[in-house]
């Protein structure tokens, strides 16, 4: 049997359905104004952790006393700003990749992303493995597609000369998701060329950069991130004897200790951010903007700072991350 599919309610019964449920909202106006502006549906992912539970562990359709629609409202926007300063520092961090890349890599060979000697063997063609040896073949794809969009001028005057495009005007067209995939294509002796220069092994930030395009995507798309349950961010251990060389990185997240919980949450994922923007440059403002945010997080039933990872700090530990 199929189950039908739900009707279509008018924002004031879907104010009423809200009231009915338990939730305090004070002005209807106010209420149907945001509805009308954001949507019910995407409100819902904000007010879901206020429901209350049922003996098997799922959740009712009633909210705990004292949830209210303004402080869920509240909870979208912070939410939202959030989304904002990590495309901020997502940016910065895209950009000092690139431009480390292309001087690198362009040192090497001016057109290194058609050059396959760079690349780790297991990704080409000629490798015996299907499933990743095309990988290469389908960056550089998508690579084309890529730049034949593109309408900027520095592509336009090297397509009206017919120049080749050298590769640091080929970086310029990269979003982070091309970058990210790219550098995990690389053999290891060039993927290192880049981990030095933000104190860290190749691996790792492999790993880091991978993560990062996850919470970019979701950033740009208007997803929530605030309480997003992740993958574990790889934290290598700092006291083995491989990592030992690694001393800036070994202090900053010893300090920080991150647990299990904020390595899968938003948390940890920030302060990777901050570990790899901090060695080239320092924006202390961005992280005073992230704990001025923080300090505003609205007082909503279930909704805890610890969700972002932040398990034993009432709000950003900017004395640990500087």
């Amino acid at each position: 049997m199929t189950n039908s599919t739900k009707p279509h309610k008018e924002y004031l019964d879907l104010i009423n359905q809200l009231k009915q449920r338990g939730m305090i909202i004070q002005d209807e106006k106010y209420a149907e104004k945001k509805l009308s502006q954001v949507g019910y549906y995407r409100l819902s992912g904000f007010w879901h952790i206020s429901r209350t539970p049922n003996q098997d562990r799922t959740f009712s359709d009633n909210f705990i006393q004292g949830t209210d629609f303004n402080e869920i409202y509240r909870l979208y926007i912070f939410d939202k700003k959030l989304r904002l300063l990590l495309l901020d520092i997502i940016e910065r961090l895209e950009i000092n990749i690139r431009t480390i890349m292309a001087h690198e890599l362009g040192r090497i060979n001016p057109l290194a992303y058609e050059d396959h000697s760079i690349i780790n063997r297991k990704f080409l063609q000629h490798n015996w493995n299907p499933r990743s040896s095309y990988l290469f073949s389908k960056w550089q794809d998508s690579l084309t597609a890529k730049i034949e969009r593109c309408k900027d001028d520095f592509i336009e005057w090297h397509r009206k000369n017919e120049n080749p495009l050298p590769f640091w005007v080929i970086t310029e067209t990269w979003d982070f998701g091309t970058l990210s995939k790219y550098y995990s294509l690389l053999n290891g002796q060039y993927q290192r060329k880049i981990a030095k220069h933000f104190n860290i092994d190749e691996r790792t930030l492999t790993n880091w950069l991978n993560e990062i395009n996850i919470v970019r995507n979701l950033a740009a798309h208007h997803s929530r991130v605030w309480n997003r349950d992740f993958n574990q961010i790889n934290i290598p251990n700092f006291n083995s004897q491989s990592q030992q060389k690694f001393k800036r990185a070994g202090a900053y997240f010893s300090n920080i200790n991150l647990d299990n919980k904020a390595k899968s949450r938003i948390f940890g994922r920030i302060a990777v951010l901050w570990y790899l923007i901090s060695q080239n440059s320092s924006n202390y403002q961005w992280l005073q903007k992230l704990k001025e945010l923080i300090e505003t997080f609205p007082n909503i039933p279930n909704a805890k700072l610890e969700s972002m990872g932040l398990m034993s700090h009432l709000s950003l530990p900017i004395h640990l991350m500087n």
